[in-house]
C-alpha cells in the first residue's frame, strides 16, 4: 500500500522517533490502515494494532507478511483485557482516536495497558469552546492551508470521522486526574499532543 499525507500522518516521524527510544511492545489504538505501524515496526519487538473497523483492519494486514511480528485485532479498545505485567506495552500510541471514546474511561484503560516506565503518546483533536480556542484555530487556518498545498492536499483514506467533544482545557483536567504529570500541548494542524510516562513503581 502506498504512503500518503494528512494532518495525522504529519506527526508520524515524531512518534516513530519516540517509539524507537524504547522498542519492546507497542500498541496502536485506532490503527486504521496500519501506516504508522508500518513505519515503526522495524524498531520494535512486537506491534499490535486495534481498530473497530473490520474492513480497514484487512487493509492494514496487507502491509505485512504472515511471518511479521505485527498483529491486528478488530474490536473495541475499551473492551481489551488488562494484561499481566509482562504483556503490557512499552509504548501506547493513539492518533486521532481518543475523541471517538469516552475520555476518562479511555485514559484509564490506556494507563492500565502501559508497562511501568512506558510512555503514552496521544495525538488528538479538541473542541473549540473558549474564545482562546476559537482565536487560535482562526490564526492557524491560513498557514495550515499553505502546508496542505505544499504536501499535495489532504488524502481521505476512508476511516470513520467524528467531531471532538472535549476542549483542550477539559482534556488537560482529565489528564491531571488520571495521568499525573502528563503534558498536553497544542500542536499544528488543529491537534494536541499528550505525553505521559508511567512511573516505574506503578503496578
Amino acid at each position: 500500500m502506498e504512503l500518503y499525507w494528512n494532518h495525522n500522518t504529519a506527526f508520524h516521524e515524531e512518534l516513530v522517533a519516540d517509539i524507537k527510544l524504547r522498542g519492546g511492545r507497542v500498541l496502536d489504538i485506532g490503527c486504521g490502515d496500519g501506516l504508522l505501524i508500518q513505519r515503526f515496526a522495524p524498531f520494535v519487538q512486537q506491534a499490535v494494532g486495534i481498530d473497530p473497523d473490520a474492513q480497514i483492519i484487512k487493509r492494514a494486514q496487507t502491509r505485512f507478511d504472515a511471518a511479521s511480528h505485527v498483529s491486528f485485532m478488530t474490536g473495541d479498545f475499551l473492551q481489551m483485557s488488562v494484561l499481566s505485567p509482562e504483556e503490557r506495552y512499552q509504548t501506547v500510541v493513539c492518533v486521532a482516536t481518543l475523541h471517538h471514546m469516552e475520555l476518562k474511561t479511555a485514559l484509564l484503560q490506556m494507563r492500565e495497558l502501559l508497562a511501568p516506565g512506558g510512555r503514552l503518546l496521544i495525538v488528538g483533536l479538541a473542541a473549540d469552546k473558549s474564545i482562546i480556542d476559537v482565536a487560535i484555530s482562526g490564526v492557524l487556518v491560513l498557514p495550515i492551508r499553505v502546508m496542505d498545498r505544499l504536501h499535495g492536499g489532504m488524502q481521505d483514506i476512508g476511516v470513520r470521522i467524528a467531531e471532538p467533544r472535549e476542549s483542550i482545557s477539559e482534556i488537560r483536567q482529565a489528564a491531571r486526574e488520571i495521568l499525573p504529570g502528563a503534558v498536553v500541548r497544542r500542536r499544528f494542524y488543529y491537534r494536541y499532543l499528550l505525553s505521559w510516562d508511567k512511573p516505574m513503581a506503578a503496578e
